[in-house]
């Protein structure tokens, strides 16, 4: 056990990761979310030893890119755990997610936990979905980007031990890592950020047209199948299909070198609406208000913050039965996720509900707020500061 701890003192946390990331990803806003809560004092008895990230501007050549991730910030974080250790200021050190656990010290006196989220990248599979061939992480790495995912490797080999949010990210750290001790915590989530005002603001001008709103939100990775989603809405009746409106929220351009997604979706002959991504909370909370249901057809997600923060704002989720947002819905409301019929049969039902509103606004689901509340930060924050205290001291 540190130093502070022996004294009575707050035990202290030092969070480790690479370069900055946004809020408005899926890592970025779990690290902004974790560090806000430890310097607010939320994981108490535990205080924050500090952050440890870089910042190379927005045009970093590839060599500095590269020179900081592999040598310099590997460097300073080694020194940073050494002087805070002297120093009786560190008792635990937490590395933010997977994709820096080459951070992780080849030698530390105090114990280094890596935060797994998922393994797409560093173990990629494929499944075969409605006919098609869907790249759950990136199968042809480049040369460099190989020699990233090795030094990713040892990382994980040195960690004292895994925190991770889900049971199919359990399973794959005790199939890929046996022998490394495993803390398995349920991310949290602020229902309040997200439940609608009882008098809704105006909506986005995207909204305003008469339509039936539909939301998508995510990348435009493979696994995100947003080329199924355009499936499904080519198929359905033409009368139902004339009212929709699909309002995608992410990045338009497919990471795995395809066609934009409004071009496939275009190319169906689906009415899409690409927002854009870096929107703020707010910008968010109302497209969540205003549209029918979320579209979620994704074949794998680490955690799948996209159907919860939607249920938690009462909107409807149609998601596939797939980890790990499978986890997180409701028991048997998830839908095959290779069956275009079911998906079009769903659609078709949100779209007469709408209907049958005759224009009135949607209603929040209680029910979905309601069922996302065993995600409460108290909850989060209790169990993760009981890890911290267990790993430390052992």
């Amino acid at each position: 056990m540190g130093a502070t701890a022996e004294r009575g003192v707050a035990k202290r946390l030092l969070l480790v990761r690479g370069g900055v990331l946004t809020p408005f990803s899926g890592l970025g806003g779990a690290f902004h979310d974790l560090r806000r809560a430890l310097e607010g004092g939320a994981f108490a008895p535990w205080a924050s030893a500090g952050v440890l990230e870089y910042d190379l501007g927005s045009s970093p050549s590839s060599l500095r890119r590269l020179n900081t991730r592999w040598f310099s910030h590997p460097r300073r974080v080694h020194r940073t755990i050494q002087r805070l250790h002297a120093l009786g200021e560190v008792d635990l050190v937490l590395v933010s997610d997977q994709e820096q656990a080459h951070l992780v010290p080849r030698s530390s006196p105090v114990k280094v936990v890596v935060y797994v989220h998922d393994f797409f990248h560093l173990f990629p599979t494929t499944e075969t979905l409605s006919g098609q061939t869907v790249e759950v992480g990136d199968q042809r790495p480049s040369l460099v980007r190989r020699r990233d995912l090795r030094r990713l490797l040892k990382g994980l080999a040195r960690a004292d031990v895994f925190i991770c949010n889900t049971k199919a990210t359990e399973a794959l750290c005790r199939l890929h890592f046996p022998n490394t001790p495993l803390y398995r915590i349920p991310y949290a989530l602020d229902v309040s950020k997200y439940a609608p005002p009882a008098t809704l603001p105006l909506p986005p001008e995207g909204l305003t047209t008469d339509a039936c709103h539909l939301l998508v939100v995510g990348s435009h990775d493979p696994r995100k199948r947003l080329a199924f989603l355009a499936e499904v809405v080519s198929g359905l009746p033409e009368e139902v299909a004339s009212d929709l409106m699909v309002h995608h929220i992410g990045n338009d351009v497919s990471s795995a070198g395809h066609a934009n997604a409004s071009v496939v979706a275009r190319d169906n002959g689906v009415r899409w609406h690409h927002v854009g991504g870096n929107l703020s909370d707010e910008t968010l909370n109302l497209y969540r208000w205003y549209c029918e249901a979320l579209l979620f057809p994704s074949a794998a997600e680490g955690f799948g913050y996209p159907p919860v923060e939607s249920m938690a704002a009462g909107q409807p989720v149609l998601a596939s039965d797939r980890p790990a947002h499978n986890e997180l819905m409701p028991e048997g409301e998830c839908l095959p996720a290779d069956d275009v019929g079911a998906w079009q049969e769903a659609v078709v039902r949100v779209h007469a509900a709408w209907k049958q509103r005759n224009g009135a606004p949607r209603s929040p689901d209680a029910s979905l707020i309601d069922h996302v509340a065993f995600l409460a930060p108290d909850r989060f924050h209790r169990d993760m500061a009981e890890a911290w205290d267990e790993i430390s001291s052992s």
